[in-house]
């Protein structure tokens, strides 16, 4: 699917084995088969997600354009389902064009299957999304959990029923209830075995729980505290209230008795704290549990020791963070202290108090970005993203304090640093809509949606950029004044008209930014200033811009977004200077930044570089095949080199060269080859790993005597994913192991190889990947 491989957006980590489900799995592997819709449908706690999750990975090789799942339960507003997918899908949000239509043309020709976990609260949206999808793409397969189906045609419907009750005779030992009773016992204590002597306490658990996998889990956890006795005879006091009222919504009844009772075995504080988390729309951290659920009947108390107590309890989940630990709530029994927090009349509280959190963060957050902690803050910002979201809805839907204009500005790092341009503009339009009433935060907002409008080169910007210059003369606000004469150049430099003007407007803008002391347009003035100078046939002048722009940053050594954007622009103009083993250099490192980034637009542009640089040095086929992989890149994220029409020139300027040196049909062949490679290959390829010509072949094994062999299975593993271009967060998602865990295969990697670069990682496997399997069993000998 994406070319980084299995995605995984803000997916739930499967922290225990899976146990049992062969007849669903089958069931479902059967599904994909011959439908292109897949519900998996069932109460909550059932199972439905792990299913769906284990299913997908068996069938993996079934769908060679890839797997891709995309977590929704944390995503309230049905309006941004496509964005919440495109970008699992790996499609940056920096082209103008709408997410819906992208996946479209995404998925158009592709044999993939796109996972869409918990879709019930969407169940509107989701049908028609869904609809649209497989109407127009031949070959992609759905595969979506929700209570209840979409009612499609053609859709296949898989009810998932809970775990079949066991036996009483010798083949209950085989049942999957009494295997995932006995396996989350031992995690609990672990001590536990089933014996003769337990078997018809754990039997008539299992029994009276219906065999639903939550349920179970949640009764396996108290083994801490008590004996199976009196957890069994817990449980058949409280289902007794239940008597002559079970009906088709037994098993909702049994989970929701069970999460009760669960509740009651918790002291009050930590009741308290269960129903205040229930706010949180995804993963939170300490920090934010203390902010939002402190005070009031928790005054005074210890609420992060009440946190860990509901984990003990297995109330509350932990999932990797960034630095410090997070945690979620399953869905469930989120719902359940939601129930509990609404009954009090205090949910407008908690949400005003989570929307307060949010908006420190965020203010936070965008006076820090542009600094040393940039990259800690991007991540922190995507960890955050259903918690924003919600964020911005209360605010939007409670105008009068700016708070919506306030999160959409000072989300700034997250919309540029993410590629999420299409939902800011969003955003700002809603928040401007609540928040009328011109004032200096209103008129950043409208700077923030005519900028990332126009990095999208979208020429519906262009009015919002003539709103922006008119809300700075009415506030008569320097900072809106500099930033709105930034907009005038920026607009003029993609458009192409009138370059002197455009550059005096950059200039103005920098002049003004200096007295305002805003150093991001003081930084990149001077990268608008280098492409029209490269783009006007000043290549001299443009490096001159690029090194003052470094200049400017001098003081943030850390700070990578626009650093490496600086680099970038510094790759057309050394090339232009004849400097090409120099422009070649800094093109495959800011190319390696941008990948570590997520970065793809940088990532466009080092590669449309890197190929006029193999132009100069007369390496025409590889240049011709850079060229079609940079155009593939560019087609993600918008218009190819912004439009400018300078560069465009430049670029036009290496085509024709490129097909006077190799002919028409040649430099055709050597183009289509680049746009059709992976992103790896095309990586390794530009990075000077791999000859052009020498991608494709699949990945070897690791026998004795390959270059892998010292590594263990799980490192030889990790390794292929770098060579994918895979993070080490990344790595860990799809692995479903800590971030901690995969940095330290990691650099177990580079020791025992010998490596201090990712690059030579991903150089050796592609070298690998080429050579013969007689040449690799004759090395091996």
């Amino acid at each position: 699917m994406t070319q980084w491989g299995w995605v995984r957006a803000g997916a739930r980590h499967e922290p225990t084995e899976f146990i049992g489900r062969g007849a669903e799995l089958a069931a479902v592997r059967r599904a994909v088969t011959q439908g292109r819709v897949v519900t998996l449908t069932g109460p909550g706690g059932v199972g439905k997600t792990r299913i769906a999750l284990r299913a997908a990975q068996q069938v993996r090789g079934d769908f060679p354009d890839g797997v891709s799942l995309t977590e929704l339960s944390g995503l309230r507003d049905g309006e941004f389902l496509p964005n919440a997918v495109a970008a699992a899908v790996g499609l940056p949000e920096a082209a103008a064009r709408q997410p819906m239509d992208q996946l479209i043309e995404y998925f158009a020709g592709r044999r993939a299957l796109l996972v869409l976990d918990t879709c019930e609260h969407l169940i509107n949206a989701m049908a028609m999304f869904a609809d649209i999808l497989v109407r127009n793409s031949a070959h992609l397969v759905l595969m979506l959990t929700s209570r209840q189906p979409l009612a499609l045609p053609g859709e296949h419907v898989l009810p998932v029923p809970p775990m079949p009750a066991p036996a009483t005779g010798a083949g209950a030992a085989a049942n999957d209830s009494l295997a995932l009773f006995t396996a989350r016992a031992r995690a609990a204590e672990a001590s536990f075995a089933l014996t003769g002597d337990n078997r018809a306490e754990v039997i008539a658990l299992c029994r009276r729980l219906d065999g639903i996998p939550l349920a179970i889990e949640l009764a396996a956890v108290h083994l801490r505290t008590m004996p199976l006795e009196q957890i069994l005879r817990r449980v058949d006091d409280r289902f007794r209230l239940l008597a002559g009222a079970r009906s088709a919504q037994a098993r909702h009844q049994t989970l929701h008795a069970t999460i009760g009772w669960s509740h009651e075995l918790c002291s009050p504080p930590e009741r308290e704290l269960w129903a205040r988390l229930s706010v949180f729309a995804g993963g939170f951290t300490p920090e934010a549990v203390e902010e939002v659920c402190s005070g009031g009947e928790l005054d005074g108390l210890d609420v992060i020791g009440l946190l860990i107590s509901l984990v003990d309890k297995s109330v509350v989940r932990r999932v990797p963070g960034v630095e410090e630990q997070r945690y979620r709530m399953l869905d469930t029994i989120r719902e359940y202290g939601a129930e509990q927090l609404q009954a009090a009349g205090r949910t407008e509280l908690y949400a005003r108090r989570h929307q307060d959190f949010f908006l420190r963060t965020a203010t936070r957050a965008g006076q820090e970005w542009l600094g040393d902690d940039q990259v800690r803050w991007s991540m922190r910002l995507a960890d955050d993203l259903d918690d924003f979201r919600v964020a911005l809805d209360c605010a939007t839907a409670h105008p009068g304090e700016e708070a919506a204009l306030r999160l959409v500005n000072g989300l700034w790092g997250l919309w540029l640093g993410r590629n999420r341009l299409t939902e800011a503009r969003r955003w700002i339009d809603k928040a401007l809509a609540a928040e009328p009433v011109l004032t200096p935060e209103h008129g950043r907002a409208l700077w923030s949606g005519a900028y990332y409008g126009l990095l999208q080169a979208d020429p519906t910007a262009r009015e919002m950029v003539a709103r922006c210059r008119t809300a700075a003369e009415r506030l008569d606000d320097d900072f809106l004044r500099a930033r709105a004469a930034y907009l005038e150049g920026f607009e003029l430099t993609i458009w192409g008209e009138d370059p002197p003007r455009a550059l005096a407007a950059i200039t103005r803008a920098r002049a003004q930014a200096i007295e305002t002391e805003d150093l991001y347009v003081r930084a990149t003035s001077r990268l608008q200033a280098a492409a029209l100078l490269t783009g006007g046939g000043d290549p001299a002048g443009a490096v001159t811009e690029v090194e003052e722009g470094l200049r400017e940053l001098a003081h943030i050594p850390r700070e990578r977004f626009v650093r490496n954007y600086l680099l970038t622009f510094q790759v057309p103009s050394l090339w232009a200077l004849g400097d090409l083993d120099r422009s070649r250099e800094l093109g495959r490192a800011s190319l390696a930044c941008a990948l570590e980034q997520g970065e793809t637009m940088c990532a466009a542009a080092a590669v449309e570089y890197l190929s006029w640089t193999a132009c100069g040095l007369k390496e025409h086929d590889l240049a011709a095949t850079l060229l079609g992989g940079a155009g593939m890149l560019w087609g993600k994220v918008g218009r190819p080199l912004w439009g400018v029409r300078g560069l465009v020139d430049l670029h036009t300027g290496v085509e024709k060269t490129l097909m006077l040196g190799l002919g028409a049909e040649r430099f055709t062949a050597a183009y289509g080859r680049g746009a059709q490679l992976a992103t790896a290959e095309l990586i390794a390829l530009a990075n000077g790993l791999v000859a052009d010509g020498e991608q494709g072949a699949p990945l070897p094994d690791a026998g004795e005597g390959s270059p892998l062999g010292p590594l263990t299975p799980r490192e030889r593993e990790v390794a292929h994913l770098i060579a994918e271009g895979l993070s080490n967060r990344q790595v860990a998602e799809r692995l479903v192991i800590s971030k901690r865990t995969a940095d330290a295969h990691v650099e177990h990697i580079f020791t025992k190889l010998g490596f201090n670069s990712r690059t030579q990682v991903a150089a050796m496997i592609c070298t690998l990947k080429q050579e013969p399997p007689a040449d690799r069993a004759a090395s091996a000998s």
